[in-house]
């Protein structure tokens, strides 16, 4: 604006010049008259020149402190991402508008065992197919692109978004998770939803069957229908077990699932249990042996004391003839429970199967007493949960041994 007044300030003195040159055409005026405009022109030559040279300074400076300010921001910003991506649980891949690995993080190269990869064009990727393509496809097009690839029995999960500025494409940012804990939980639920279908399947079945043939037979005997209503009532029990265990195992899934620990005397559990299954043994002939010492644990009573439940009467259940021997005893600084059996035995390559869900070690024997194939699993969740071990020793027809581990504090017994 200052220059633009100089412009037509000089203009308005040429003018009045020029007008004055004009009408009175007197030579010694006129020469007067050029010297004043000369004198003039040298000032206002001088003044524009420093003005000029002032503006020049002061736009040069405003520029330099903007690409100065522009510089602070774009190591600022790459001194974020490079923080960002050590902390984060996830691998960060930049690539830029010339198909430049940018910046790349630790948890990336872990994922895919790369190393030195900056600098290069995203070709270098090749080898991890899924990939690659995702990255190829979302570059090309400069679009986001969310995908999931496997490598090397992991699951990752794939997201790139494209890295604006003023519109102009610069690149993308391309994020990896590893989701393979995901995708094992999913074929895990889908595999449990299977077995639960299956198990509860059964006895449903076969209450719907035994139902039809007491309706479509009036004139069944007295006995044959004291039978099936017998097996009718076995059959619910059976029912009743499965989703009773199915709903302790659904709580104990759940992030917030939390025991109610107290000082519990191990003996006074152990002494319960044993007074619910005394009779179901000695119907069966069964020797019981226990020994168990007093003790004060940290421990969940009411889930604990079913963890020794189901222990013996798995032990029972599996047992013909013989002997259940219960043990308690203190041992390295830890609270040691025992039960051994007499029993069918468990095979050594089945030894990590029983604590599945739904495994049984002998089909026929585990429905016919009721259980739901759930046993070992809750006492091992149960367990874990108290952070305790349980081990299992076996031989096929000599019989079976659990060992449950609790660690206490020795001041308190």
């Amino acid at each position: 604006m200052k220059m633009y007044n100089h412009y037509v300030t000089t203009l308005l003195v040429y003018s009045v010049g020029l007008v004055f040159l004009i009408y009175f055409q007197d030579p010694i005026f006129s020469v007067f008259l050029m010297m004043v405009l000369a004198t003039y022109q040298i000032i206002a030559y001088n003044y524009f020149k420093l003005t000029y040279i002032e503006t020049s300074e002061k736009e040069k400076a405003r520029l330099l402190y903007k690409l100065e300010q522009t510089e602070k921001a774009t190591v600022e910003a790459a001194t974020q991402f490079v923080s960002l991506s050590k902390i984060i649980d996830s691998g960060l891949l930049m690539i830029d508008e010339d198909e430049k690995i940018k910046q790349v993080n630790e948890t990336f190269e872990a994922y895919f065992d790369t190393h030195d990869i900056v600098g290069e064009t995203y070709d270098i990727l090749i080898p991890f197919r899924g990939l690659y393509k995702a990255v190829n496809e979302a570059y090309i097009q400069e679009i986001k692109h969310r995908t999931q690839m496997q490598y090397k029995n992991k699951y990752y999960d794939i997201n790139i978004s494209p890295i604006l500025e003023d519109k102009l494409y610069k690149g993308c940012l391309v994020v990896v998770h590893d989701i393979t804990q995901l995708k094992t939980a999913e074929t895990f639920q889908k595999q449990f939803t299977a077995d639960v279908s299956h198990e509860l399947k059964t006895p449903l079945s076969a209450i719907k069957g035994i139902s039809e043939l007491l309706s479509n037979n009036p004139n069944m005997s007295e006995e044959e229908r004291k039978d099936f209503i017998q097996s009718m009532v076995r059959e619910s029990s059976r029912l009743e077990t499965i989703l009773s265990d199915l709903l302790i195992i659904s709580k104990m899934d759940r992030l917030d699932y939390e025991l109610k620990i107290e000082e519990t005397n191990i003996k006074v559990l152990v002494d319960e249990a044993m007074h619910l299954l005394e009779p179901l043994a000695k119907n069966k002939g069964l020797n019981i042996e226990v020994s168990v010492a007093e003790a004060m644990v940290s421990v969940d009573p009411t889930k604990f004391r079913q963890v020794i439940i189901n222990l013996i009467k798995n032990a029972i259940n599996y047992t013909d003839k013989g002997y259940i021997k219960v043990r308690g005893l203190i041992e390295n600084g830890s609270y040691v429970i025992e039960v051994e059996d007499s029993g069918i035995g468990i095979a050594k390559e089945d030894f990590d199967k029983v604590f599945k869900r739904f495994y049984r070690v002998d089909e026929a024997r585990s429905r016919a007493s009721g259980g739901s194939g759930l046993g070992l699993s809750i006492i091992k969740n149960v367990v874990k949960k108290h952070d305790g071990k349980i081990e299992l020793t076996s031989t096929l027809k000599k019989g079976s041994c659990f060992r449950i581990e609790l660690p206490i504090n020795p001041e308190k017994d």
